[in-house]
């Protein structure tokens, strides 16, 4: 699942639900990967950004 992110250093995150993996893509360009990242952990972080700003959460409430 790929998640557009609105804020001032993050652009998107990516997860694998199957390995648990979740990848931050920085604006700058720089990658980092978090493992274990449970797909609670991670409804609970998109959640954080505003509905309006997700298009992925706006798809999901529609």
């Amino acid at each position: 699942m790929q998640f557009l992110i609105h804020s001032k250093t993050i652009a998107e995150l990516e997860y694998d639900g199957k390995t648990c993996l979740l990848w931050v893509v920085y604006k700058d360009g720089r990658v980092r990967s978090v493992p274990d990242v449970a797909p609670t952990l991670l409804m609970k972080i998109v959640s954080q950004v505003p509905v309006e700003r997700s298009p992925y959460l706006m798809r999901t409430a529609i």
